[in-house]
Order: C-alpha cells, then sequence, then structure tokens
C-alpha cells in the first residue's frame, strides 16, 4: 500500500480517536435528586381530648411506585424523566412526611404504626397522583392527590369509614423543569395536610 494510500485510513483514524476521547471525557448528565419537605421543629403538647392515631404505611398508585419523576404527556402518555428523582420512594417518604404533621397536631395525642387499637383513628393514606402534568401546554402544572381514609380502630372489618376523602391539588408551573415540579408538590403537600388535618380534628370522639 502506496503512502498515499495509508492517509485517508490514519486521518480517519485520528478522527474517530479524537471524537471517542471527547464524548468519554465529557461528563455524563447527574441524576437531581429531591425530596417532599416534611415540617420540623418543636412538637406542641396535645389537647386534653387528643386522640390516639394509628398510621398505615402510604399505598402508591403504581404509575408513580418509583423514584423517577413522572410527566403526563398526552393523552394515556406518561414518560419517566432519567435525570430526576426522589431521593427515596414515594412510599416511605410520604409516611414519614404525613406521621410528621400528624404529631404537631393538637388533636393527636400520638401516632403509632398500623391499627392502633380500640378507640384509635386509624389512617389509610393511598397516592392517587403524584406527577408534572404537561399534557395542556398553555398550563402545565404539578399534580399532587392523595385519599384518606380514616377508620375507627377496633371495628369489625367492613365496618364504613368514618371519612373517605379525596385531597387534590394542581400547582400552576412558570417553568417546565424538575425543579419546578418538585417545588409543585412542596407547595400541595402542606395545602393538603392542613385540610385532612383539620377534617380529621373535626370526627366525632367515639364515646
Amino acid at each position: 500500500m502506496s503512502r498515499s494510500q495509508r492517509a485517508p485510513i490514519l486521518t480517519t483514524a485520528a478522527f474517530l480517536a479524537a471524537a471517542l476521547s471527547g464524548c468519554l471525557s465529557r461528563p455524563p448528565l447527574a441524576v437531581r435528586h429531591f425530596v417532599i419537605e416534611a415540617p420540623s421543629g418543636p412538637i406542641p403538647a396535645p389537647a386534653p381530648d387528643a386522640r390516639l392515631v394509628g398510621l398505615e404505611p402510604v399505598r402508591v398508585n403504581p404509575v408513580y411506585l418509583g423514584t423517577s419523576f413522572v410527566y403526563k404527556v398526552g393523552e394515556n402518555r406518561i414518560e419517566a424523566d432519567p435525570y430526576a428523582s426522589l431521593a427515596a420512594p414515594p412510599r416511605s417518604m410520604l409516611t414519614a412526611a404525613i406521621r410528621a404533621y400528624l404529631v404537631r397536631e393538637t388533636s393527636v395525642r400520638e401516632v403509632v404504626d398500623g391499627p392502633g387499637g380500640p378507640g384509635a383513628l386509624v389512617v389509610e393514606p393511598y397516592v392517587q397522583e403524584l406527577s408534572g402534568d404537561f399534557t395542556h401546554t398553555e398550563a402545565p402544572a404539578g399534580v399532587l392527590s392523595i385519599e384518606f381514609t380514616v377508620l375507627a380502630g377496633g371495628v369489625p372489618p367492613g365496618t364504613p369509614p368514618l371519612l373517605r376523602k379525596v385531597y387534590t391539588r394542581r400547582e400552576p408551573l412558570p417553568k417546565r423543569t424538575a425543579s419546578e415540579v418538585a417545588g409543585s408538590w412542596n407547595r400541595a403537600f402542606p395545602q393538603i395536610m392542613k385540610e385532612f388535618t383539620a377534617d380529621l380534628a373535626a370526627l366525632p370522639v367515639s364515646r
């Protein structure tokens, strides 16, 4: 093979080596981790008629069980964001956050895991939706929807609940970014918990 025939091959090889070197040296896109915030600070003393609350682990719609952010992008179409993630599975993160809200309610004497036994109020949360909704491009929103069921502790199975209600918030997104979606959930969650704990405190005390 002549020198003139070898030159294109060497040039091509050098180009590929430089291209691969550039790709390998470029840092990969990092996954950003977010949290759904829980309240902190002092826990107030309970009221004299405060009640025991048994908190069941949060159940989550299977679509939102993972840590990756889920976006609704069309009719019956969703996408998972590979670069935005909750710092822990939503089931454990929201169970801990709901507990943190409940223990700061003066109408709650104590929060225990599970049913709690006779006389307790049993709280069963179910996350129906935890998404960024980009279906309507002119009005994107972060969506958080939680159904709370409250049962009287120690009653026979099949007894109607004391409360079953879905609490939903849609928070507008100024920008279509993961940071804005996480921020929308952290605006929605305190509103939902404020409404739910008010409903919980208003339940009649069983004698």
